[in-house]
């Protein structure tokens, strides 16, 4: 976009003057990112050195437009700007100066080990280690009803929550049962949690492993009180951009607010009416104080990205979702903006059941695309919580239209995905070894579903290759079948195309000296084999994302753990590890990478997170309350552990009832502020149980309809 192209308001923001601090609000959409990314043209091409620009955001994957400015061919050659989280600049700090906290952690300065940095993926592996024999011993959440991933990542939660909003990791428990109400059963929780959180804690410590919030920590309470590593990033980021501030948590805001004074200068961001990610930590109230750091406040008050007619919508949604009145329009132009030319609903008397919701839901982005009002990466499907099943329909309904897919389902446990349960059952097959007794083997049905994933062979043809080739845990030739029927019913053409190869391989490997580490196996075989024409990962994104994850936590385990594992096989362990549920950590599209040309299936607050807009959005199953209810989390409380509540309150029902309503509010008003052209409204009689339901969203898109549908009757007549 060229500087002609930029709005009054926005130019103004780009060509101030060098040593210049502001701050720009306004609603998403309102070209705050793009004034951020021409103000940093600007200062290159005004002189400023490019290492001398720090480029701050919450998450990496809303460092797109940023990445992509700077990684332009017209860019001069010279240093790059930096771009970092405040984890990110966390890492590197902590990893810079070590030897400063090493006293802070009781340690002997003299001690020459590093820091080992730790994944999501690992801090689990360790927690289960460290914790499972204790919670079973001590009887730790007997009246907790989740999975050990689950629980062990609520541990994790409090520890980043007590680094992020800044207290005591030892104070967690206290905080929580402050908020709770009478009862024993919920504060003996908290106990164990904090106990958990405890011996975790200390393990780190003295072995020098740093998990997220421990990296946190010694940074913004150490660190950056320091004076070297101050005045080391101080002066070396003298030029500040800090995007999405309000999504950011107190530490990042603590941190900058002693750094902005000290700049030349700075440019925060921030989006009003956001905070989606509170459940991790963000603040926006306290991002907003930095406005009085800053030497003028800019609104961005229009949006650039709704039409008039979705703007009219999430005008009168939100007045309706707070339960206000909604006030007429009065406009002379030709085509006023009409809510009800934004939202599409399905028809009456065809969506009766879950499933002819999305049938229709598929139907309708194929028409988009045939009539070309859209490109399918133009059209998103969310649904408020995203289970197999729907993913599984839409993504077939919207195959045999000819429409690719990709999904995105952050914070998912590995297992639960089709294609690493393959990719671990095929590891098995290829390490004998790992089999100490017969109940180890892969289990038959275990083969036949990768099988199944990996060939997209039906299940009858499957059951009989496998019933007729695996062997003691082994995969014997397809020559080796006796009865010729059998042969010829499984296939001789699915033989040569897709059994043989793998089975030669796995072979072929068996035959190396010694076994790769699980990392390198896992991308081998994806390589020479399964991403292959002849089977179903080839061309195929969610697979590819999939393994793509799993691959990363295997190197980092390779890497990480493995030396530490004296007493155990660190392939066979990351398996295990895996197989036991560990959830996948949050994993957003690579910065700058271009969007597939596929529609988009996901969560309503993963699509909310990469901050991306779209054309056409299909809201499905509408009637669901889940759109503004929180998690179940009985180990944690993310609005009791922020800066925003006041010590001595107690959490009530009345509490929690007014937040799923402001839940359900910066939900929706946050998607229509991301799209452009249109909703289509998906809802049906009975959900996926086949029970009937109704939700506050769908009454409240009701009510929007039907009062516009009343004011056209009454001018009409």
């Amino acid at each position: 976009m060229s500087i002609s192209r930029l709005t009054v308001k926005q130019s103004a923001i780009v060509e101030a003057p060098i040593a210049s601090k502001q701050f720009v609000h306004g609603m998403a959409g309102a070209g705050k990112t793009t004034a951020g990314v021409r103000r940093l043209r600007h200062l290159l091409e005004s002189g400023v050195p490019g290492h001398k620009i720090l480029v701050l955001v919450p998450q990496m994957g809303l460092a797109g437009p940023y990445l992509e400015e700077i990684r332009s061919p017209r860019r001069k050659a010279g240093a790059s700007v930096t771009v970092k989280t405040l984890a990110g600049l966390a890492n590197n700090t902590v990893d810079l100066f070590w030897p400063l906290i090493l006293k802070q952690l009781g340690q002997s300065e003299d001690d020459v080990r590093r820091p080992v940095f730790l994944s999501l993926e690992l801090v689990q592996y360790l927690m289960d280690r460290l914790l499972g024999d204790v919670i079973r011993q001590r009887d730790f959440f007997n009246s907790v009803r989740i999975d050990s991933a689950r629980l062990y990542s609520q541990i994790l939660d409090n520890l980043n929550k007590s680094a992020l909003v800044g207290f005591d990791a030892d104070t967690i428990a206290e905080r929580l049962k402050s908020a709770a109400l009478p009862g024993a059963e919920q504060r003996n929780i908290y106990d164990d949690a904090q106990e958990c959180a405890r011996i975790f804690r200390e393990f780190c410590v003295r072995n020098n492993l740093l998990d997220f919030s421990l990296q946190v920590s010694l940074f913004v309470d150490h660190l950056w009180t320091e004076p070297a590593p101050r005045h080391y990033l101080t002066t070396r980021y003298t030029h500040l951009i800090v995007d999405n501030l309000e999504e950011d948590t107190p530490a990042a805001h603590h941190v900058l607010r002693e750094w902005v004074p000290l700049c030349t200068s700075a440019l925060l961001l921030y989006d009003d009416e956001a905070g989606y990610r509170r459940f991790l930590g963000a603040d926006p109230i306290s991002g907003a104080t930095l406005s009085a750091l800053c030497d003028t406040v800019t609104d961005l008050a229009d949006s650039r990205v709704m039409s008039p007619h979705v703007s009219a919508l999430a005008s009168d949604l939100s007045a309706a979702l707070k339960n206000q009145p909604v006030t007429a329009r009065k406009s002379r132009a030709k085509d006023p903006p009409d809510p009800r030319r934004a939202i599409t609903l399905p028809p009456t008397d065809e969506n009766h059941y879950h499933t002819q919701m999305l049938d229709w839901a598929a139907h309708q982005a194929a028409r988009l695309i045939e009539n070309g009002e859209a490109q399918a990466s133009d059209i998103v499907m969310l649904a408020p919580l995203l289970n197999d099943a729907m993913r599984f329909t839409l993504e077939n309904a919207l195959s045999a239209h000819g429409i690719a897919t990709y999904s995105l389902r952050p914070s998912r446990p590995l297992y639960d995905e089709p294609a690493t349960r393959a990719l671990l059952t095929l590891a098995r097959l290829a390490h004998p070894r790992w089999v100490t007794t017969p109940e180890e083997q892969p289990r038959e049905f275990d083969v036949i579903q990768a099988v199944m994933t990996v060939g997209q062979i039906d299940l009858p043809r499957a059951r009989l290759l496998v019933s007729s080739v695996l062997r003691g845990g082994k995969l014997t030739s397809f020559d080796h079948i006796p009865d010729d029927d059998v042969r010829e019913r499984i296939g001789y053409s699915l033989n040569q195309t897709l059994y043989e190869p793998l089975r030669r391989w796995i072979e072929a490997y068996q035959a190396q000296n010694t076994p790769d580490a699980i990392h390198v196996f896992f991308r081998r075989l994806f390589g020479e084999v399964l991403s292959q024409p002849a089977y179903a990962f080839h061309g195929n994104l969610d697979a590819g994302r999939t393994i793509e994850s799993v691959i990363k936590a295997a190197e980092q385990f390779s890497r990480v753990l493995g030396p530490l594992l004296t007493d155990a096989d660190p392939n066979h362990e990351f398996v295990r590890m895996v197989e036991k549920g560990v959830i996948a950590d949050i994993i957003m599209p690579d910065a700058g990478r271009k969007q597939p040309d596929a529609v988009l299936i996901a969560p309503a607050y993963t699509f909310l997170l990469s901050n991306n807009a779209v054309d056409y959005q299909f809201w499905l199953s509408a009637d669901s309350p889940a759109w503004g209810r929180r998690l179940y989390q009985p180990l944690t409380q993310p609005y009791v552990l922020s800066q925003q509540w006041t010590a001595g309150m107690v959490w009530t029902d009345a509490m929690e009832q007014a937040t799923a309503q402001e839940m359900l509010h910066h939900v929706i008003t946050g998607l229509l502020k991301r799209c452009r052209k249109g909703v289509f409204f998906g809802y049906s009689q009975y959900d996926e149980r086949g029970y009937e339901h109704l939700s506050d969203l769908r009454v409240s898109v009701d009510y929007v309809l039907r009062r516009l549908n009343q004011t056209t009757g009454a001018q009409d007549e």
